[in-house]
């Protein structure tokens, strides 16, 4: 599901037909210009990121981490090609909707406005929103991403997720 709201894109994977989103896992040299590269060699293909953040340091690289929506082909190509980047070490590409890629969200509600996560998402949550605390959820990409949608529904002032490292 795009940040902003917009409808998810079904998953097509096993059609091997369509755009398929995906997570990117690059491992890369901590150092300038290597999230430019890796995003150049996504733009550079027609490609929109839906999200991108950096984080996870072990010693001189980081683990940079992005959302996007390719077909099969372009896909293969984009991780062929982000291989052979200089400083990147390693590059694992994994559909969104995989059970392994998880994620985190938080939740703020008006005042006083109780909201719970769906029934239907299987993910651990903590905190109580009619407390005016924020409510923390965590779980697969899929099922965080459904409970920020039923939030924004609900009318939530904010909401945003984080995509956990592997």
């Amino acid at each position: 599901m795009d940040p902003m709201g917009a409808q998810p894109m079904r998953n097509v994977a096993a059609s091997g037909q369509g755009r398929v989103r995906f997570v990117a896992y690059v491992r890369a040299a901590d150092r300038p210009g290597s999230l430019t590269a890796v995003a150049e060699v996504v733009s550079g293909r027609g490609v929109s990121v839906e999200f991108f953040v950096s984080g996870e340091r072990r010693g001189s690289s980081v683990l940079l981490i992005f959302v996007f929506a390719a077909s099969p082909r372009l896909h293969g190509q984009i991780q062929r090609t982000l291989m052979g980047l200089s400083g990147v070490e390693s590059v694992t590409m994994v559909p969104a909707d995989s059970p392994e890629v998880l994620a985190a969200g938080v939740v703020h509600t008006r005042p006083g406005h109780r909201f719970v996560p769906p029934p239907e998402t299987a993910v651990t949550w903590s905190g109580d929103t009619s407390q005016d605390q924020p409510l923390l959820v965590e779980g697969t990409l899929a099922d965080v991403e459904a409970v920020l949608a039923a939030a924004r529904r609900e009318g939530a002032v904010l909401v945003c997720s984080m995509l956990l490292p592997p």
